[in-house]
């Protein structure tokens, strides 16, 4: 198999897997282990950083009405209130993420090309979905206290580890706080715009492959990232996360079995 097509399949991954609550740094990882895509560890971190990027696109384009409601309500008296609180919740949200990416990044860059610990990680991801399944609320986005979004943002900070679903774990916290699963799904992708967005310009220089790869690689991520999107939300609303729990499980078993645990 040609390098290319290595890389054209792990931008496939990345956005079929970044929003269904599997993990995408997971698949990523094992994937690329798989493919023998030849690089290190700090230079995979990076096409992944990338790849996120693009499907920061795609949750930009299935958000922008709330986004531009947001934008627009900050112009307005009436609604300028709430935009600003909107605002605050994501940003308070977004910090334990950043702190973390900042303090322990070479830790985490480590993390991706460790096999088994990313197995391992997604049965701690599937057992969150088997959770998610059974709980619900009535509380709206806007009902949250700062600490409720400081501790939806804390599930965010440890699905940076390679294994653990961002969607996944933001929608479970966002769950176990009481809040509406229709809400809770919305935050979580709104969430993920100041992560990804920041990580992929970060890395975005860091990247050695050829533009025409990447490129194509970070289309087929926002391609399939659309996609991903639409049915989650479908599956969350209809309380059928425990599926892609059983899927978190066998993948992680065939990782480990991959790496010679099992």
């Amino acid at each position: 198999m040609s390098e290319t097509l290595s890389y054209l399949i792990l931008g496939a991954v990345q956005g079929a897997t970044e929003f269904l609550p599997v993990s995408s740094s997971g698949h990523l990882t094992i994937f690329s282990s798989f493919l023998k895509v030849p690089l290190d560890s700090e230079s995979k971190a990076a096409f992944f950083a990338v790849l996120h990027l693009a499907t920061f696109f795609a949750v930009l384009l299935f958000t922008f009405k709330d986004i531009w409601g947001i934008l627009t309500g900050l112009s307005k008296p009436e609604k300028r209130k709430i935009s600003f609180r909107f605002i605050v919740l994501l940003l308070v949200a977004t910090i334990p993420a950043v702190l973390v990416g900042f303090l322990l990044e070479d830790e985490i860059k480590s993390l991706f090309s460790d096999v088994a610990f990313a197995s391992i990680m997604l049965f701690a991801a599937a057992a969150a979905l088997f959770i998610s399944d059974s709980l619900k609320g009535e509380r709206k986005i806007l009902d949250l206290s700062i600490a409720g979004a400081l501790s939806i943002g804390i599930f965010q900070a440890a699905a940076i580890a390679p294994g653990l679903s961002r969607s996944g774990l933001t929608i479970f916290g966002a769950l176990l706080i009481g809040m509406t699963r229709s809400d809770a799904v919305r935050f979580s992708f709104l969430l993920s715009l100041p992560v990804t967005f920041g990580a992929g310009i970060l890395e975005l220089s860091k990247v050695s492959l050829p533009i025409s790869t990447v490129l194509l690689s970070c289309l087929l991520a926002f391609s399939t990232g659309i996609v991903g999107l639409w049915l989650l939300k479908k599956l969350v609303l209809k309380r059928r996360l425990r599926f892609f729990g059983f899927y978190c499980i066998i993948i992680g078993i065939v990782g480990l079995i991959f790496r010679g645990v099992m």
